[in-house]
């Protein structure tokens, strides 16, 4: 009897002691925060646009640490490919990357049909998409990674996606109808200055016509570009038999793309710097309260 009770004692006090020291070790020797998943996650776009077939960067980052394929993120493209491949001490040519337009589509909404509903907007992980409630939504070609997220949300089915060089800059030359044919060098033009006495806003039509054939398009503004009526009194009184009025239709046209693309730029650039501005503050969040978890007064002391 004694012998039962003697051995029973030693087996409790020795899963005791092996308990004790586990919650030791484990309360000893973390894990380091900077593990291969961390350094994954970092290396990728933080997107969240599910394209890589996980619901997210962090879970993609875990199955790439598994063994899955660096290939699968259109956003990050070749670089963020070769980037990981290195990481993983690996080759990422022989990884059978996607070709440079990793990501052919990019998302266009018709904002003849937009109803400003705002369901977009919430949607897009990478704030590509322009607009405010009751107002028309643009997108933002250059920010627009072709995520799709925002197409199911939309009430109305105005947003598709169309191939990325559908959004090439177009050739500066526009045609301007049948019959016209605006000069490219202003050449034949002989300076007699009979536009300008014909013109009905007190433009001068012939320097018009010189800085918008030499396509310096801040010159044509400043000459009152924009103040040109087309009233075609100019093209009659010409010797030289030049189509004035289609080549300021012309110049207008560019003008106004120019003047769309900078400003999409301008907004592009506020967007990523608004989303910069909360990526930081909510790295910071994250970053005090993983401080304070780690603080070993907030941690649970065990007593043996």
């Amino acid at each position: 009897m004694d012998t039962l009770v003697a051995t029973a004692s030693l087996m409790i006090g020795i899963t005791l002691t092996a308990g004790i020291a586990l919650l030791w070790a484990n309360h000893r020797f973390r894990p380091d925060p900077d593990t291969l998943v961390d350094a994954l996650d970092a290396l990728l776009p933080q997107t969240q646009c599910a394209q890589c077939g996980y619901p997210g960067c962090r879970p993609y980052a875990e199955a790439m640490a598994k063994g899955e394929a660096i290939n699968l993120c259109p956003p990050g493209g070749r670089e963020t490919h070769r980037a990981l491949g290195n990481l993983l001490a690996s080759s990422a040519e022989g990884r059978d990357l996607p070709p440079e337009t990793a990501t052919p589509y990019k998302a266009l909404i018709d904002e003849t049909r937009c109803i400003g509903c705002y369901l977009c907007v919430q949607a897009c992980p990478v704030d590509a998409i322009v607009g405010a409630p009751q107002f028309m939504h643009t997108v933002l070609e250059d920010v627009c990674t072709g995520c799709e997220l925002c197409i199911n949300p939309c009430p109305v089915d105005c947003i598709s996606l169309v191939p990325t060089h559908a959004f090439q800059p177009e050739a500066l030359s526009v045609s301007v109808g049948p019959g016209q044919q605006p000069v490219k060098d202003a050449s034949a033009c002989i300076r007699c200055g009979r536009c300008a006495q014909a013109c009905p806003v007190a433009l001068l039509p012939q320097e018009l016509l010189w800085h918008a054939a030499a396509a310096e398009w801040d010159l044509a503004v400043d000459k009152g570009m924009d103040r040109c009526i087309e009233c075609g009194l100019c093209n009659p009184v010409c010797p030289s038999d030049i189509d004035l009025v289609g080549h300021f239709r012309t110049a207008k046209v560019v003008l106004r793309k120019k003047q769309a693309a900078e400003q999409a730029a301008r907004q592009a650039k506020e967007r990523v710097a608004v989303r910069s501005t909360r990526l930081a503050r909510q790295a910071a969040i994250h970053a005090a309260k993983r401080e304070q978890r780690l603080n070993p007064a907030n941690q649970r002391k065990w007593q043996t």
